[in-house]
């Protein structure tokens, strides 16, 4: 099999506990939270509990409500890891800011061609927004129901006719500017035509008489 066919991947773990992710991170669904952990030593001394908020890491994966990862941010890049803050940095820095880490895209429930009570059903699955339907692999898309599919493929497809009307936009605002531009330039020399026009007196003679 062409190895073309497949999407790009990602090998993590911890000594012979690897695991392999396909595709970019820019699917999952990241949120950085504070945990309480016991502090065991410094309980032992102070003779009393004692706990200390540690930065976690929460991630899911859109269409599969049983897989996800909670652990200690990574702040390091253990293994050869990246480091968390630089994997998800925009998750990170709304962390720092104690901002909601909201999910970016289309919600889902706003999105036209899908029913409420089909987009409350996604929501479930960690598909919260148009972009995360998008990037629901094959092997997941049984546990969005039925006509998961055609939502998918529907999906992808909207999105690619916003990227292009958006190009689309843009280009037209770019070419309305380049006439603007041109329009004032042609008046500007339509203007100094005029002023060097033969037989008219020029402000130097007016000042001498």
């Amino acid at each position: 099999m062409d190895l073309a066919e497949f999407s790009p991947a990602t090998v993590q773990g911890r000594g012979n506990q690897l695991t392999v992710s396909h595709g970019g991170d820019e699917n999952l669904i990241v949120v950085f939270y504070l945990e309480s952990e016991h502090q065991g030593h410094e309980s032992e001394k102070a003779g009393r509990p004692i706990y200390k908020d540690v930065p976690y890491v929460w991630i899911r994966f859109p269409g599969d409500r049983t897989r996800e990862v909670k652990r200690r941010v990574d702040t390091k890049g253990k293994n050869g890891a990246i480091p968390d803050p630089e994997r998800f940095p925009k998750q990170w820095a709304a962390f720092q800011r104690q901002q909601v880490q909201a999910q970016e895209g289309t919600p889902i429930e706003q999105w036209g061609p899908i029913s409420k009570s089909t987009a409350l059903t996604y929501k479930g699955l960690n598909v919260h927004t148009v972009e995360n339907l998008a990037s629901v692999p094959d092997s997941l898309l049984h546990n969005l129901g039925h006509g998961a599919r055609e939502m998918r493929d529907k999906a992808i497809a909207w999105l690619k006719a916003a990227q292009d009307s958006s190009e689309t936009t843009r280009l037209a605002a770019e070419n309305q500017h380049l006439r603007d531009e041109l329009a004032a330039l042609k008046e500007q020399v339509a203007e100094l035509a005029a002023k060097r026009k033969p037989g008219r007196p020029r402000k130097d003679d007016d000042e001498t008489e």
